[in-house]
């Protein structure tokens, strides 16, 4: 059988991973702990935070049917229902709530876990694995690539170098810069990769003992702003709905200008931006988090779903490829997934 593997278990990845486990011998690579990439949750008790993707759309009809299970479960529920968008001072507006938009109950990472025991069991995961170097393996052996990784590298622990992994064909499904870090300069679309510019994201993460008295639950700035995005994780299913706890994002493009600044003052900046901007007082936080997303969005999508060297046997996919969403991501993964399947 056709030996696969795949670098990143975000939602790129495990979709890729669960249109071709029926048809493929399949190792699934992943630098983090766990899976679910961006889709991400940090727990600070009592409270927790969705620190990636804050929420969700369920629009295409294949996403809809592989969700559909985890919706009927309550596991996903619809979110956010009074949202706003920041105008000027602290005045807002309101947004009408989409019907197609989701929030994960518990936490946002549930999800991927749910998808990964439900649909990938059996399947070869790696956690704490890095792809160093993917080179050509010569030898009389079918696989035509080796990876060479390394074990705790994104852990805490020691990175220790581990057995090299072996495979057929070899996929990407980590940020674009990443991805073409790691991909040998000969794939055909190697340039195609490099020349995608992802935009940062720096996360503030605010827990309180009490919950806010604000009327919104999701408020939208503006991406060249230190305020591009809050939700306060409280009002989302299966949370504690006793203490706010907010994910704030600063905007993709004033996040970018600032990434090489001390993060002591963007934090201050985007405190003061907070206040000035909803009247909440973020000294006031009992927990005071921060997280700099250093690939966060596309600047300008592939706009194609993947990309592909099939003389080579290299692929690559993820949200870069066609816009910065999960859904999008979903879509991606799958879409290469089907192609590689038509000629294994």
């Amino acid at each position: 059988m056709t030996r696969i593997a795949i670098i990143g278990a975000g939602m790129a990845g495990v979709s890729l991973a669960y249109t071709l486990k029926d048809h493929a011998d399949i190792v699934l690579i992943e630098k983090s702990r766990g899976v679910s990439g961006r889709i991400a949750h940090r727990r600070a008790e009592p409270v927790g935070f969705d620190h990636g993707a804050a929420y969700m759309t369920i629009r295409d009809p294949q996403f809809a049917a592989l969700l559909a299970p985890y919706i009927s479960a309550g596991l996903l529920q619809n979110w956010p229902q009074h949202p706003v968008r920041l105008v000027s001072g602290t005045a807002t507006e309101p947004k009408s709530p989409s019907p197609d938009s989701y929030a994960v109950s518990g936490a946002a990472n549930a999800l991927i876990k749910a998808i990964t025991a439900d649909h990938l069991a059996g399947i070869d995961i790696r956690l704490s694995t890095r792809a160093r170097q993917i080179t050509r393996h010569d030898s009389d052996a079918e696989a035509a690539w080796r990876i060479e990784i390394d074990h705790g590298a994104n852990d805490g622990s020691e990175a220790n170098e581990s057995p090299d992994i072996l495979a057929d064909w070899v996929i990407s499904t980590a940020p674009a810069p990443q991805t073409a870090d790691v991909m040998p300069s000969s794939a055909n679309f190697h340039q195609q990769v490099s020349d995608i510019s992802m935009q940062g994201c720096f996360t503030l993460m605010l827990g309180f003992d009490s919950a806010l008295n604000a009327e919104w639950d999701a408020a939208w700035g503006a991406h060249d702003q230190p305020i591009g995005f809050i939700a306060d994780n409280r009002t989302k299913p299966g949370r504690d709905h006793s203490r706010s706890a907010l994910t704030i994002h600063a905007g993709n493009q004033w996040s970018s200008d600032h990434l090489a600044s001390d993060p002591e003052w963007v934090k201050d900046q985007m405190m003061a931006a907070l206040y000035a901007r909803t009247g909440i007082d973020g000294n006031a936080a009992t927990h005071i988090g921060f997280h700099r997303w250093l690939y966060a969005n596309p600047a300008q999508p592939l706009r194609e779903s993947f990309v592909m060297d099939t003389s080579l046997r290299l692929a690559a996919a993820g949200d870069w490829c066609l816009g910065g969403r999960v859904e999008n991501a979903y879509l991606s993964g799958s879409a290469l997934g089907r192609a590689i399947r038509a000629l294994i």
